[in-house]
């Protein structure tokens, strides 16, 4: 209604509107379209899970499942090196050599 809040709140990617069933039934066809970058970033990642979810603890007892953690969120979901270090509150920079580190491990 027009007191209720603006449904545009709740898009997620900037491409859906919908509840999370909905949201997960369109997954598999925007991770086919994740290479694209033509189409941009938010939307080519819409329905990811947000840091929070995959850095559940920030504090890191293990630093090998922090790094691999930082990977999964790079390279699966698109998230930046400067989006994944303001989350855990370090510096890009140390995300970048993590990243660069684990990838030459692969």
């Amino acid at each position: 209604g027009i007191h209720g809040t603006s449904p545009w709140e709740e898009l997620e990617g900037q491409v859906l509107l919908g509840g999370k069933g909905f949201v997960e039934r369109f997954k598999g066809l925007l991770q086919e379209k994740a290479a694209i970058k033509e189409i941009p970033r938010q939307q080519r990642f819409a329905g990811r899970p947000s840091l929070r979810e995959i850095f559940p603890d920030t504090h890191f007892a293990e630093k090998q499942k922090r790094n691999d953690s930082i990977l999964f969120a790079h390279l699966k979901y698109g998230y930046t090196l400067k989006e994944i270090a303001d989350s855990l509150g370090i510096h890009y920079a140390t995300v970048s050599k993590i990243v660069q580190k684990m990838e030459k491990k692969m």
